[in-house]
């Protein structure tokens, strides 16, 4: 099983909506995906309880479940969807067990401030001083044509971790939300631009997975 942690300890980040996304992608590679969804709001698992029988399947798992309730699905991925203010122990223990983490980034002043003291308290860390865990940048909610959109790549491209991706912003990630489906399960003719920008991110995990 391969851990993907969606992390960032700014409240509105994007975390779920990467999670859920990620999850959706690689349930169309006929995985077999767990989302492991601890933040209290449960925005991720009120998702998959809107989410049709017809699209490929996701499981999903909370911490009032059990460990085995995870290990039932014999899951291929497990996708964890981290709370907002993660830190210290917790956050320690989530970086432990995780693959594969993905930090999602949107053009604020106050998402950047928050994004550099995590990435500044993760480095110190010996799994990723050693490069046991894979990370990934992504800067979400892009407008190309403002500047703030500017500032953040900027700011993402002076870390020593790879922006994977630009995710736009569009209400096709909030009708998503809403109806429990992910840009990959959109006809080509509603989600063609998101695939062609969730590209570089979809090859990043399959080589990291490849490279594991």
């Amino acid at each position: 099983m391969q851990t993907i942690l969606v992390a960032n300890p700014k409240g509105g980040s994007g975390k779920t909506t990467l999670a859920t996304n990620v999850a959706g992608w690689l349930a169309t590679r006929k995985q077999r995906v767990v989302i492991a969804d601890f933040d209290p709001l449960r925005a991720a698992t009120e998702w998959l309880e809107r989410r049709p029988q017809l699209f490929p399947p996701i499981s999903g798992w909370t911490p009032s479940g059990t460990k085995d309730g995870i290990k039932g699905h014999n899951p291929h991925w497990l996708v964890i969807d981290t709370p907002a203010g993660l830190h210290g122990e917790s956050l320690r223990g989530a970086m432990h067990r995780a693959d594969i983490l993905l930090l999602p980034v949107a053009p604020s002043a106050f998402d950047m401030a928050a994004s550099k003291h995590f990435l500044d308290q993760i480095s110190e860390y010996k799994a990723v001083k050693k490069g046991d865990i894979a990370i990934g940048l992504v800067a979400m909610r892009v407008d190309s044509r403002t500047h703030s959109a500017a500032e953040l790549e900027e700011f993402l491209e002076a870390f020593k971790f790879p922006l994977v991706a630009h995710l736009r912003q569009t209400q096709v990630y909030v009708y998503c939300a809403r109806d429990g489906l992910t840009v990959f399960d959109l006809p080509r003719s509603r989600a063609e631009q998101d695939w062609e920008q969730w590209r570089p991110l979809t090859r990043w995990i399959a080589k990291q997975n490849a490279g594991g």
